[in-house]
């Protein structure tokens, strides 16, 4: 099952292809995943854009801990070259019932203190967060330090820990605006934002490069926890952390007997300890 509910739209297309190959008959729809057909369009798949101004957007809040939804908005401002994914070709609706151009993107993929600056204690961003400034957003290609198909949501454990009705203790969210953080599971709070909490390590990503299966993220520091190695003595890239896909996708066959599809995951090493994101799902074979 998803150890976290995803929000937000799907882009069209991913980056690149690691651990699965495009079949031949459907190849601009779907992919082979472990011997599995996935659609792409159940896969996490974003479109990103980069802000080219500051730019005022507006926030969901909600309380942390609570059985009922309590939550309020508030405007927060995105620096100039954040970027966001999510779907900047939305409509809003007036209270006349008109409907407005407006941007809506993933606002719990934002590093924590982006979003969290001045909150009432007790609440946490929510999922989705809006602008109407359309113009401000530029579609970009996916960001070189998001793994493929995946939402930058990695969870402590290896391929047993993908079949647990549990979540994962730890959760590591490489943020759309290019942050590393760490996050304890808060079992007490509501089970869509156990991992939205404050992280216990946080490190912002200054460059990226590949090299095979591994992604180099250079950290502007060391990151508690886990192992990086020291490339320099002064500068912006001092600390590298590697996450390395390991090439061994895992499919759960659903436990839902009115569903008829299956679920993905891929396992990477992460600063030496291993991790798993999921990937989607292979759809329903009708819509």
């Amino acid at each position: 099952m998803y150890k976290k509910i995803i929000a937000g739209l799907l882009g069209l297309a991913a980056f690149a292809t690691v651990g699965a190959g495009t079949t031949n008959a459907h190849a601009a729809s779907t992919v082979q995943i472990a011997g599995q057909t996935a659609r792409k369009h159940y896969l996490h798949i974003a479109t990103y854009y980069r802000t080219t101004r500051a730019t005022k957007v507006t926030i969901n809040y909600e309380k942390t801990h609570s059985t009922k939804l309590k939550s309020y908005s508030k405007s927060i401002t995105l620096p100039k070259g954040t970027i966001v994914d999510g779907d900047a070709h939305s409509f809003g609706r007036a209270t006349t019932g008109s409907l407005y151009p407006e941007v809506h993107f993933n606002s719990n993929r934002l590093s924590y203190n982006l979003l969290n600056k001045g909150v009432k204690k007790g609440y946490q961003a929510n999922e989705i967060g809006t602008s109407i400034a359309t113009g401000s957003f530029k579609q970009i290609s996916t960001p070189a330090y998001m793994p493929t198909w995946s939402y930058g949501d990695l969870y402590l454990g290896g391929a047993s820990a993908t079949k647990q009705p549990d979540e994962s203790s730890q959760n590591v969210q490489i943020t759309d605006n290019g942050y590393v953080e760490v996050h304890k599971k808060n079992a007490s709070a509501q089970f869509y934002n156990r991992y939205f909490n404050k992280p216990v390590a946080s490190a912002k990503i200054k460059k990226t490069t590949n090299k095979g299966s591994t992604r180099y993220l250079y950290l502007s520091k060391s990151l508690k926890g886990f192992k990086t190695t020291r490339v320099g003595h002064k500068g912006a890239y001092e600390y590298r952390l590697s996450m390395k896909n390991l090439h061994e996708p895992q499919v759960n066959p659903s436990n839902n007997e009115d569903a008829d599809y299956s679920s993905f995951y891929s396992l990477y090493s992460l600063g030496g300890k291993t991790y798993y994101t999921p990937l989607g799902t292979s759809g329903p074979t009708t819509d």
